[in-house]
């Protein structure tokens, strides 16, 4: 059923899989690192004037579910999704807290409060 490889076919299989790895590790290098911030703590306080919202879902190497607030002072803070003011401005309309990577121009570099 499975025949011996011969040593010629054993050295361009070792040859292929070094390349494969080296082209996989390459590619990562090509494009800018962009490190996500992570919010460890949260908090309900009421934030006034939210310039920015962005909600952080839980993803390995940062597991707590939280909305990055940025106010329009600058100050940011890491708020539970929990929270009875910050449900009832997202289902009002009043705040829009997309869960993707547009608006961390406006919230990077992030300092969790």
């Amino acid at each position: 059923m499975w025949s011996p490889l011969s040593v010629s076919r054993w050295i361009f299989l070792l040859t292929l899989a070094v390349v494969m790895v080296l082209s996989a590790s390459q590619v990562d290098s090509f494009g800018p690192v962009v490190e996500l911030p992570c919010c460890r703590n949260v908090s309900a306080r009421k934030i006034p004037r939210i310039k920015a919202c962005f909600e952080q879902k839980p993803r390995e190497g940062c597991r707590q579910h939280a909305f990055l607030v940025t106010s329009k002072r600058g100050k940011q803070w890491c708020i539970d999704p929990t929270a009875k003011w910050l449900k009832d401005k997202i289902t009002r309309g009043e705040l829009d807290c997309p869960p993707d990577l547009s608006i961390l121009n406006e919230v990077l570099p992030f300092n969790e409060a």
